[in-house]
């Protein structure tokens, strides 16, 4: 019987972001090969809620097929996965490609939408290849700390029985049962649309 990855989130305050996107033009090699991600790897399943409106998002990959149900943007969609193809109501959304060096978002026809490029110490979330909007920099004591620029954006970090999100000025707005993870700052990345946001943060999942 295949084991069950469970990380739940709770969002516990409404998130509201401040700030100024950064238009930094950063040269970048060529692409790595796609790693393959086996039919038998383990499930996932990750939940946000919020108070009082319910369940904000909802991933599970069960059998190589990925459900979204989202509310991200305000009113509850659904997205379907297979083979990192991501549609809503039949359409497109975008395509999931999992490199060594993190995940891109694609357009059927190939091109960038949005970008994690994953490093050690530090992920960067870019608006198509090279346009940096988001930095992650992980800490020693196992923080992730989220800047836009070098404005202070929020920070996930470790609590006791799990992880939490806390905004620039403390105010906590989402436990995690998990340790902290990319996934879960992938939440703070506010100028990404809604759809685009739910399934990097699938994708981000799928790394753990």
């Amino acid at each position: 019987m295949k084991r069950l990855l469970v990380v739940a989130v709770a969002l516990v305050a409404p998130v509201v972001l401040a700030g100024c996107g950064v238009d930094s033009g950063v040269r970048t090699s060529a692409p790595t090969a796609p790693v393959q991600t086996s039919a038998t790897a383990m499930p996932a399943f990750l939940r946000v809620t919020g108070t009082p409106s319910g369940s904000v998002m909802a991933i599970a990959w069960r059998n190589g097929v990925t459900t979204i149900t989202s509310r991200l943007g305000g009113t509850k969609v659904t997205i379907a996965g297979k083979a990192g193809r991501y549609t809503r109501n039949g359409r497109l959304v975008a395509v999931a490609k999992t490199y060594r060096d993190g995940v891109r978002l694609k357009t059927a026809r190939g091109h960038t939408l949005w970008r994690a490029k994953i490093s050690r110490s530090l992920v960067q979330i870019r608006q198509g290849e090279t346009t940096v909007r988001y930095e992650f920099r992980h800490s020693a004591d196992d923080r992730i700390l989220v800047r836009q620029g070098t404005i202070l954006i929020g920070t996930v970090r470790p609590i006791e029985q799990g992880a939490e999100v806390v905004d620039a000025r403390g105010t906590k707005l989402g436990l995690s049962s998990s340790r902290p993870g990319d996934d879960m700052a992938v939440l703070l990345c506010h100028e990404m649309p809604p759809d685009l946001r739910a399934v990097l943060t699938a994708a981000m999942l799928r790394r753990r």
